[in-house]
């Protein structure tokens, strides 16, 4: 571990003086490349960028905030990206025209499948207890809006609210904003509720769900999506962003604009042939998501990125940039 002072606040913004700060650091560790887990970058060190998702360009967010401006000049600045799915790396490259094709690798986030697996009915049960879930419950994991609405958890809530009552139902918000919203069906009221849990009763209730609901209109990857899958949970969500990439055959997809085709799928989860269809695809597709395999891939680019400098063939990009970035340090603010 590296000491180092953090620039994280809510009052003051990425500046230039932190990435002279960063390459300050690499200097006197002798460091070859950098790999910029966020919007980081350093003042000459090359980078190795990650990148998420597009998510604030897709959406057309105002992109005049300093932090957005940060994450223009970290993609402009990686000398290799990579991407956490092929609908990100689609987008980058749509986004960030003179960045090359070539630079720009995929790597898959990886699943804790020692945590997200199918448990054992105790487990499962016993989650039930202490939670009072009696009846069936449908699980909305994480945010449900997001800025700009693209969450789109209101599609759940507009697609319930036409559909005959069930008195056994319950919908589960895991984490997400405070404020749950109020839910009916066909008139009725429907239990809903809003818990914190950990990893392992995350789990657990992925196991004895009727299914996880997660009708986002873009995402990066989709974290609840493979999660879910991997416990053998049903999963509806949509076949936008990079969620039908991650899903592949083993979830039920929907357009999240078709308030009929949600109704569909909100029936077709409770089938037994569906249900049990999930349990083996699910950890079947989810499989494919591990995180030695993207740790693999990560060293790989760092490794080639810092021969490539020892070569000198960024020399003249990162001379001039750390230029102009200590000019900008000079005026920030």
């Amino acid at each position: 571990m590296i000491p180092f002072a953090s620039f994280v606040s809510d009052r003051v913004p990425p500046s230039a003086a932190e990435s002279e700060a960063l390459e300050a650091i690499c200097k006197q560790y002798g460091a070859d490349v950098f790999a910029s887990t966020y919007y980081s970058t350093c003042a000459g060190t090359p980078s190795v960028q990650l990148v998420y998702d597009m998510i604030a360009e897709v959406m057309a967010y105002d992109l005049i905030h300093r932090d957005w401006q940060e994450k223009d000049i970290a993609m402009l600045y990686g000398r290799a990206h990579i991407c956490i799915s092929h609908q990100t790396r689609d987008d980058l490259l749509r986004f960030y025209p003179e960045i090359s094709p070539d630079r720009v690798t995929v790597a898959h986030c990886g699943i804790e499948t020692d945590v997200f697996r199918p448990r054992p009915a105790a487990e499962v049960d016993m989650f039930r207890r202490v939670h009072d879930l009696s009846g069936s419950y449908l699980m909305v994991v994480g945010a449900r809006m997001h800025e700009g609405g693209y969450k789109n958890g209101a599609h759940l809530v507009e697609a319930l609210s036409g559909m005959a009552p069930r008195k056994d139902l319950t919908v589960l918000f895991v984490g997400g904003e405070q404020e749950i919203p109020k839910i009916r069906m066909g008139g009725r009221k429907v239990e809903a509720r809003r818990v914190v849990l950990s990893d392992d009763d995350l789990a657990r209730a992925y196991c004895g769900a009727e299914a996880l609901v997660y009708p986002s209109l873009y995402e990066g990857f989709g974290m609840p999506v493979a999660e879910a899958m991997a416990c053998g949970c049903p999963v509806i969500t949509t076949n936008l962003g990079s969620l039908a990439e991650v899903a592949g055959d083993a979830a039920l997809l929907v357009s999240g604009t078709d308030i009929d085709e949600m109704r569909t799928a909100l029936c077709a989860v409770r089938e037994p042939e569906v249900r049990a269809r999930a349990l083996v695809a699910g950890p079947e597709r989810a499989r494919a998501f591990r995180w030695d395999a993207m740790a693999d891939h990560v060293a790989d680019r760092i490794e080639q990125l810092a021969e490539e400098t020892r070569a000198g063939q960024h020399r003249a990009f990162l001379s001039e940039w750390a230029e102009l970035r200590h000019l900008q340090s000079e005026v920030d603010f």
